[in-house]
């Protein structure tokens, strides 16, 4: 039987009252897997991780929807990010902008979004993102948010061409609804057939927006194998095929089905710091830019030697600083971890300048290079006197090979990190550029060849060796 994921359902509105359980059987019996069932407003989500805490394939999203942004219009982020801290929180959301309803005002959801998105940020988890009538406002904060450094997915898009490129060439997601069956959908069929698959959800948006052939019924979950089946016609693929993707791409983004394991309430406290060879290296975020081929933690989990580096939610520099404890009998701080450091470029930066503060210490990152690309600007400055050392994953000897064994959410990486490599050395006195030996289609001795052309070191590294 194939294997299918709900990425958006609304298992908690009166329309599934009276017979939920028969819901969840008929979607077990299509084959649907995982269920992202989501809050619209902050006092949804504790009775919906009460009421799915028997269901391992429910999820839930805690998020205020646009329309009830006025009900919260005093939101802080910390209760967004309290709300967060259940292992069956997969994301921040649905949360937006709509304002063909107008249900609150323009001004109040984009404030209560905005704090969504930096709650996201925090908790190192992905954005589930409504938008109605409201594209280029939406674009323009989620920019100036930072949206890019959490990800997430457009829920039941519906948008323009325009908006579809934009959100893929940030590392969105685009996830369609029953609507895209519809005979009037032709442009949103035509999005599907050109945009990269490993970017393709699929949802029924329970209980609205029923696909054809159920349409102007009830939706529910079961439901989801209607639109797999038309998604498969439409791209003339193999269900089993489309479905493998989709369900694949949902797993990868809400971390769940064993892509990244999430430390259950009660269990142990997350590794922050943790001492290889002569180091302390700290782990900081679970957050990625990039989905290396290579790279074992989307397979294996967050594991570096015999150090399990899952996170439950993101540190603050606080909690990073007390975890570290006394780190007078190491060499060097190094910022590595699970994730990709500098999308919390914050607190990176504030626990270098504490580390500076308290002893003449080298602290080094180990970066993918493309914090430039990420928040839009030249951030290698801020690094000046804080960090002694950065060592930059080059990976590759060109853009094709690069976006083969990388696979960068946003257009244009290769070239952001010569960029970075560039102007970090401005800034930085230790500047490596690395490469891994035994990667297919890897010339190293390219790679070594572009790091001198740019003026910094170059290191080879060995696949499967960590740390």
């Amino acid at each position: 039987m194939i294997r299918l994921a709900d990425s958006h359902a609304h298992l908690n509105f009166p329309d599934f009252q009276e017979d939920l359980e028969a819901v969840l059987q008929r979607a077990e019996e299509n084959g649907v897997a995982w269920i992202n069932s989501i809050a619209t407003r902050p006092t949804d989500v504790e009775p919906l991780l009460a009421q799915f805490a028997g269901h391992p394939g429910i999820h839930v999203s805690a998020g205020i929807h646009p329309h009830y942004a006025a009900e919260f219009a005093d939101v802080k982020v910390e209760e967004i990010v309290a709300l967060c801290r259940h292992a069956d929180v997969v994301a921040v959301g649905e949360t937006g902008l709509d304002f063909h309803y107008e249900f609150s005002p323009p001004g109040v959801q984009e404030g209560v979004f905005r704090r969504q998105i930096r709650a996201a940020r925090e908790a190192g988890l992905p954005l589930v993102i409504h938008t109605r009538e409201a594209e280029e406002a939406t674009r323009r904060v989620m920019s100036e948010e930072g949206a890019v450094a959490c990800g997430g997915v457009l829920h039941c898009f519906t948008g323009t061409e325009a908006m579809a490129r934009w959100a893929l060439d940030q590392g969105f997601y685009l996830s369609f609804s029953g609507i895209v069956t519809f005979r009037t959908a032709s442009a949103l069929q035509e999005i599907v057939r050109w945009m990269p698959l490993e970017r393709l959800l699929i949802e029924t948006d329970a209980p609205y927006l029923a696909p054809v052939p159920v349409r102007g019924k009830r939706n529910e979950p079961a439901y989801v194998r209607h639109i797999a089946e038309f998604m498969a016609t439409l791209l003339d693929r193999p269900l089993e095929e489309i479905a493998r993707i989709i369900t694949e791409n949902h797993c990868r983004l809400f971390r769940v089905g064993g892509a990244v394991p999430r430390l259950q309430p009660g269990s142990e406290a997350p590794l922050l710091a943790y001492p290889i060879g002569r180091g302390l290296y700290l782990n900081i975020t679970r957050a990625c830019t990039l989905r290396c081929t290579f790279c074992p933690k989307w397979s294996a989990g967050p594991r570096v030697h015999d150090y399990d580096l899952t996170l439950p939610r993101h540190p603050t520099a606080n909690e990073v600083l007390a975890a570290m404890g006394d780190f007078s009998g190491h060499e060097e701080i190094v910022f590595c971890g699970f994730g990709e450091p500098t999308l919390r470029l914050e607190v990176l930066l504030e626990v270098a300048r504490k580390v500076k503060e308290q002893r003449a210490i080298r602290v080094r990152i180990n970066t993918d290079g493309l914090a430039n690309r990420v928040y839009g600007m030249d951030v290698t400055p801020r690094l000046r006197g804080l960090i002694d050392a950065v060592s930059v994953s080059l990976n590759a000897q060109d853009e094709v090979t690069y976006n083969r064994i990388c696979q960068p959410g946003m257009k244009g990486s290769y070239p952001a990190v010569l960029d970075f490599l560039r102007a970090v050395a401005a800034h930085v006195p230790d500047v490596t550029a690395t490469a891994i030996q035994g990667v297919p289609g890897v010339d190293v001795d390219a790679c070594r060849r572009i790091a001198e052309g740019l003026g910094v070191k170059f290191r080879v590294r060995y696949r499967d060796a960590l740390g």
